[in-house]
């Protein structure tokens, strides 16, 4: 879905990971993330 709204842009990095996340008190644990890195055209 991302690759799709910045298709004109540059894709620098995309990715989709886990990772254990402590946010305090709303959220503690496992959360799957996205890393997007991108340059404008």
């Amino acid at each position: 879905m991302l690759s799709d709204r910045f298709g004109a842009w540059e894709i620098l990095r995309l990715e989709e990971y886990e990772a254990e996340l402590d946010e305090g008190a709303g959220h503690s644990g496992r959360s799957a993330l996205i890393d997007l890195i991108a340059r404008k055209p």
